[in-house]
């Protein structure tokens, strides 16, 4: 990260730069079309799951990681039901 990074990477962080100050200046909801409002909840949801799940392992122990990684993979076992066939 930083004086390394390659083209590619310096222009993916110019690009969420930009997205982010989007995002603070409009409000998220007023850049999205309405059709898409759910599917960026779900993403979302999705990220806040995989955060959760990492801050959970790091701070957890040995023990606590089985918990998570339990927790996490019934998490998708029920989610899977929802997936398009």
């Amino acid at each position: 990260m930083g004086i390394f990074d390659s083209k590619e990477e310096k222009q993916l962080k110019s690009e969420v730069k930009t997205t982010k100050e989007n995002i603070k200046s409009n409000g998220i909801s007023n850049l999205l079309d309405e059709k898409d409002l759910l599917k960026v909840i779900v993403e979302q949801n999705e990220c806040l799951i995989g955060i959760a799940s990492a801050n959970a392992i790091s701070n957890a122990g040995m023990v606590g990681d089985a918990v998570v990684i339990t927790h996490t993979n019934m998490y998708y076992n029920r989610i899977k039901q929802y997936f398009k066939k």
